[in-house]
């Protein structure tokens, strides 16, 4: 399981301050509820994508000695299951979205995976700003428009790390996961 904690808003810094400053603990176990402080399980590596460059960052474990479950402590400025970042995510989608030419390296087959991914999620997201935001919002019928207007409500809410925590403490999963 993932949990979502807000670092830093850049790879770089989040690597420095990940090894300068002390550890996130995990206080309750998000699988069996257990009220015992999770244990530090060590620490992998995963790969972020931020716009032209490639970082790996380290990333926190904790280990739940009733179930055996183990917990990871991602930056918000990852999103699970995904190797792009956030704000990059976004872009793309808002510049897919728009017809904006984008400048990036990616290829066709990713641009369409991640835009499919997006459209089949809206329904979720709809729900999502419907509880938090506004329940009697309305969205336009038309699957391309709805899309672009979901990304500005998700622009308007702040930095997209706040969406993105709010929507996983909402949901207990990313704003795109299947």
């Amino acid at each position: 399981m993932v949990y979502l904690e807000h670092f830093t808003e850049h790879p770089l810094d989040y690597i420095t301050e990940f090894y300068t400053t002390e550890r996130v603990r995990i206080d309750n176990c998000p699988h069996c509820h257990s009220c015992r402080r999770l244990h530090l399980h060590g620490v992998y590596h995963r790969h972020v994508i931020w716009y032209e460059d490639v970082f790996s960052i380290p990333v926190q474990r904790h280990y739940c000695i009733h179930c055996g479950k183990t917990v990871s402590i991602l930056p918000s400025f990852c999103h699970p299951g995904f190797q792009l970042a956030l704000p990059f995510l976004l872009e793309l989608l808002w510049a897919f979205f728009n017809r904006i030419p984008s400048a990036c390296a990616l290829t066709h087959q990713h641009r369409h995976f991640i835009t499919r991914r997006f459209l089949l999620c809206l329904n979720r997201l709809i729900e999502f700003f419907r509880f938090c935001e506004d329940p009697l919002v309305v969205f336009p019928d038309f699957w391309h428009k709805k899309a672009i207007k979901l990304l500005e409500m998700v622009f308007s809410v702040g930095k997209p790390h706040i969406f993105a925590k709010r929507y996983y403490d909402h949901f207990k999963k990313g704003f795109m996961a299947h």
